[in-house]
């Protein structure tokens, strides 16, 4: 043992001289590019196999029957640079592949990937195999990384950390070949990650502690009278607090708990199901637990912090520093803020990795590859039909009639039952609802001297970008009819009077569907014209002519039933977007777990900072909750009261928490929708400008006249 921790600090001693670290840098740059070297080789080959298939499939054309398309529809083969790809599984749905306006190919991109995919080695992600240069950024990245453990001196610990890592995965292999386990390699990588990430995590805190120890130190220009610059003092709290995160078992334990359940999460996720559906549920629930962790570990973290400095009476030694109460406040708060921006670093690339790997396993056939690229990994703006809206003097008219017809309604309004201004409001919005209905229901298509009859045009504003950029416009629907049994199957038609283009579709109720849509199908206004005539197209037995036959019931849609989707941004740049509005969520709960721990006890700061962020969690629930809460009218007076009362409390925390609440990037990423640029800055603005400022400065102003010496101890 002695030998042991001679040879340790031997070895501690050299990693820590220039000499040392300069060799060990030569090391790992010689490293870094030899291996990235060979698989950048990798990744430019599997891109020239893509982008060759690529090129012949452009040409294949189903109209015109050429080889191309003859070869791929009995064979499911493609030749491209001497070398054929595919096989006879590929012919199965080679048919469908084809657009028939056009004859050409609709998905290239992933078609082409399949076909390739026998000659293309397992393990290579799809992210290098479209992108070999994106090989050059991961060398840099863990360049990068390797120099900062070398320079921040830990590569005795993080070579020690390695080795266990590999000892593990090992013993994993051992089992494997005991029979104990099947097959070994997913959990060889949740190994390897929960190594990486407590490695990781180490050595960012190590950086970030050097930081702002240089920050903290003299070095920069003391104010007047000898008194320490803002920036120092707050550097130095924060520094403080930092170190107080990794000391505080409650802290630690949600982040242990992070370091550790990231990379089990896939092997919690059935590989039997859709690869959509294994991608979406992994990203759901590493985003939330991410999400969930830090907010929870900065909830904590910051009321203890405050709380505990003060009852223990150690901020007597810090207010005597002196350090300012408001340099004080700000300095606990840029402590959370910067380890929670350590956290989502390490939390958002271990999802980002851990995606690519489940990205490699198989789909279940070739419509669950499109849908994973086309509905999943991507940032997709949705855009609803506009509807029209009663205009005032109609509806009034309706409520009118309505009222007149009515002989019991006259009559409880006579006799007092029922106030006039009570049943002409319920009766508007009835009215208004009825209105929309009938615009979102289709009766039975007929026609009349060439001429549809109950065929409803629907408008798609806002879609000009999406015809400039066009790639991927999706019409997406979900139609409802009779009893809307899972087992039937209705034929719909989509009219496009802009093109005078009609496409045929069958669909099963209260089923999402989809249909892809030209660009040119967009009006040049960006206004996409839709008709839908419920019914569908048969051969007639006689001559063989199409004939339109009508439904037997009336189609109906959800207000949110049918909508266009075009792609708007990629999945990187939109999972970016999702960890930074993350971020801002979680320093305005580090601001409010400060303020309230300045002049409330710890429990008592716990509850009310949970109890926000619960409300603000569930404000969308909590509104919905509301609308459909009616004051029963039978009860007395103070019953009524009382329910009014809650009424008022339930709106007031609801608007207030609102923004938190709508701001909920997770589930856009899951759904592939697009996190927009503008929905940052007004998230960075509205929260973590606006109400953390607010709370500061209430927090500020309540702790700056707070006599410490009296509050604080314990007798």
């Amino acid at each position: 043992m002695k030998l042991l921790r001679a040879w340790w600090s031997r070895l501690d001693a050299l990693q820590r001289t220039t000499p040392g670290r300069v060799g060990l840098t030569i090391v790992a740059v010689v490293a870094v590019a030899s291996v990235f070297g060979w698989l950048w080789s990798t990744a430019a080959a599997a891109n020239a196999r893509f982008e060759a298939v690529v090129e012949v499939l452009s040409m294949a054309d189903n109209l015109e029957k050429n080889d191309i398309a003859i070869r791929l529809l009995e064979k499911g083969e493609v030749e491209a640079g001497g070398v054929v790809y595919g096989n006879e599984r590929f012919a199965e749905y080679a048919e469908t592949l084809f657009d028939e306006e056009t004859g050409a190919i609709i998905y290239l991109a992933t078609l082409a990937e399949l076909l390739i995919s026998q000659d293309v080695p397992q393990w290579l992600p799809t992210t290098l195999m479209y992108r070999p240069d994106f090989v050059l950024w991961l060398a840099g990245g863990l360049l990068c990384w390797l120099l900062l453990v070398i320079w921040a001196e830990l590569s005795l610990q993080v070579a020690m950390g390695v080795l266990g890592t590999f000892v593990a995965c090992g013993l994993v292999y051992l089992a494997k070949l005991l029979g104990i386990i099947d097959e070994p390699t997913p959990l060889v990588l949740a190994l390897a990650g929960i190594g990486l990430l407590v490695i990781t995590f180490l050595m960012l805190m190590r950086v970030l502690l050097y930081v702002l120890g240089f920050l903290a130190s003299p070095a920069p220009r003391p104010g007047r009278h000898g008194t320490p610059s803002t920036l120092v003092q707050i550097a130095s709290v924060a520094q403080v607090l930092i170190r107080e995160s990794v000391r505080l078992r409650i802290s630690l334990a949600f982040i242990v708990i992070m370091l550790v359940a990231l990379p089990l999460i896939p092997l919690w996720i059935d590989s039997a199901e859709p690869l959509r559906y294994q991608i979406q549920n992994f990203l759901s629930d590493s985003m939330n637990l991410v999400y969930v962790l830090a907010a929870c570990m900065t909830l904590v973290l910051s009321c203890a912090t405050v709380s505990f400095e003060i009852r223990d009476r150690q901020i007597w030694q810090l207010m005597t520093k002196p350090i300012g109460k408001l340099q004080y406040m700000l300095g606990k708060w840029c402590g959370l803020i910067l380890l929670n921006l350590v956290l989502l670093l390490i939390g958002g690339l271990s999802i980002f990795t851990f995606n690519e790997y489940l990205r490699t396993r198989p789909s279940t056939d070739l419509g669950d590859a499109l849908t994973l690229n086309d509905e999943v990994l991507t940032a997709r703006v949705g855009v609803l039909p506009v509807f029209e809206n009663l205009k005032p003097e109609e509806l009034r008219r309706r409520v009118d009639t309505e009222i007149d017809n009515n002989a019991i309604l006259k009559d409880e309004i006579a006799t007092g039952e029922k106030r006039m201004d009570d049943v002409r409001r319920q009766l508007a919005r009835q009215k208004r609802r009825e209105f929309l209905d009938q615009q979102r229901s289709i009766s039975p298509t007929e026609f009349s001297d060439g001429a549809e009859l109950d065929a409803r045009t629907y408008y798609f504003p806002g879609l000009k970008e999406a015809r400039a950029e066009g790639e991927n416009i999706t019409l997406r629907y979900e139609f409802h009819i009779g009893r809307s049994e899972s087992t039937d199957k209705y034929p719909v038609v989509f009219n496009f009077p802009d093109v005078e283009q009609q496409v045929e579709q069958f669909y099963v109720p209260a089923q999402w569907h989809s249909l892809l849509i030209p660009p040119e199908w967009i009006g040049e206004d960006g206004v996409l014209r839709l008709q839908i005539l419920n019914g569908g197209y048969s051969r007639s037995p006689s001559d063989a002519t199409l004939l339109f036959f009508p439904s037997g019931a009336t189609l109906f849609f959800d207000p949110d039933g049918i909508e266009v989707l075009w792609q708007a941004s990629t999945f990187e740049a939109n999972f970016l977007r999702a960890m930074l509005v993350n971020w801002v969520k979680l320093a305005f709960l580090a601001m409010l777990g400060v303020t309230a721990a300045t002049f409330l006890s710890f429990p008592v700061a716990m509850m009310l900072a949970f109890t926000v962020f619960a409300g603000g969690s569930l404000a969308p629930f909590i509104a919905m909750s509301v609308d459909q809460f009616r004051v029963d009218r039978e009860m007395n007076f103070i019953f009524q009261a009382a329910q009014w009362c809650i009424i008022a409390i339930a709106r007031s925390a609801e608007w207030l928490l609102r923004p938190f609440g709508q701001a909920s990037p997770n589930s856009l990423v899951v759904e592939g929708r697009l996190v927009p640029w503008s929905g940052v800055f007004r998230d960075f603005l509205q929260i973590g400008i606006l109400w953390s400022g607010i709370i500061f400065f209430m927090g500020w102003f309540i702790f700056r006249r707070r006599e410490l010496a009296t509050y604080s101890g314990h007798g």
